[in-house]
């Protein structure tokens, strides 16, 4: 929608709010997010006319950097991740929400199970395809929950186990915060050294897509099929953020974040505040 709109701004200091998500071809509720919560642009906009005036050189900055940490997920990779979405869930495996009691629904449950190996897929590609470095993940089904995420590393041809334990987190792209339940971070069997965030792109819909021509077999002759059938959506790639990463002791022990108000306490990390460029990541290899 907003492609080829870098020339449009280029000689523009400042822009507006409007022009600001137009030229990074972001929602506007993950714009706002960003910007309100997260600290995403890394810049204190100026503020005018009953406006927010946005520099354009940090935008620019940010939409590059942005682009680089973003992997692209094929459809074989969504495959190995829902077998193990799936073998969790006919092992009977419990997904609860933070630790309470209430348990999600199927669709949930699965949708988020993809969800979290997406990002590890993601992670794993990330430093490959930018530091030629290797990790291996596990994808093994165990009794209890793993804690650490990447399990052996390879680099110039060695393969060691790291020497940090990383936990890979996930969150949906309108997210502005890293978030850890308690037992994440004060049980040691659970807490890792350090996190990774990532935020796939993941449409809510994609059980639908996955099954799309079975779906328009089983209605095709329904009373209301003509009014959908040129709505159901395709499976396509998806698009996974590497927002960053930082070390156990950075969280922030909270009791609720903008909007959300936490029954108990978390442990969380604006995503604007990770170590997320070029030499972060160098860092983080640096110490695995």
């Amino acid at each position: 929608m907003y492609s080829n709109n870098s020339n449009m701004y280029r000689e523009i200091a400042n822009l507006d709010r409007k022009s600001a998500i137009s030229f990074l071809e972001l929602e506007k509720k993950i714009f706002d997010n960003y910007f309100m919560f997260a600290d995403e642009f890394q810049c204190e906009p100026r503020y005018g006319g009953g406006r927010f005036y946005f520099n354009f050189r940090r935008l620019s900055e940010w939409k590059e950097q942005y682009k680089w940490r973003t992997i692209q997920l094929e459809f074989q990779d969504y495959q190995l991740c829902l077998d193990f979405a799936l073998a969790q869930h006919f092992k009977g495996y419990v997904l609860s929400d933070w630790g309470t009691a209430r348990q999600r629904e199927f669709g949930q449950k699965i949708t988020n199970w993809i969800k979290g190996q997406l990002a590890e897929v993601a992670v794993q590609k990330f430093f490959k395809e930018k530091f030629n470095f290797g990790i291996s993940l596990d994808f093994e089904i165990h009794e209890q929950i793993v804690p650490q995420d990447i399990i052996m590393i390879e680099k110039n041809g060695i393969k060691r186990e790291p020497k940090k334990g990383v936990g890979i987190k996930s969150s949906k792209p309108k997210s502005a915060y890293l978030v850890l339940g308690e037992n994440e971070i004060l049980l040691e069997n659970r807490k890792s050294d350090i996190y990774i965030f990532c935020r796939p792109n993941m449409p809510d819909d994609h059980l639908l897509r996955l099954t799309r021509e079975k779906i328009i077999e089983t209605v095709k002759n329904q009373q209301h099929f003509d009014l959908y059938k040129n709505e159901i959506p395709y499976f396509e790639s998806i698009d996974c953020e590497i927002a960053g990463w930082c070390q156990l002791e950075e969280l922030e022990k909270v009791s609720e974040i903008p909007g959300q108000k936490f029954d108990g306490v978390r442990y969380v990390k604006k995503s604007g505040h990770l170590y997320k460029d070029k030499a972060g990541w160098d860092n983080l290899i640096s110490l695995l």
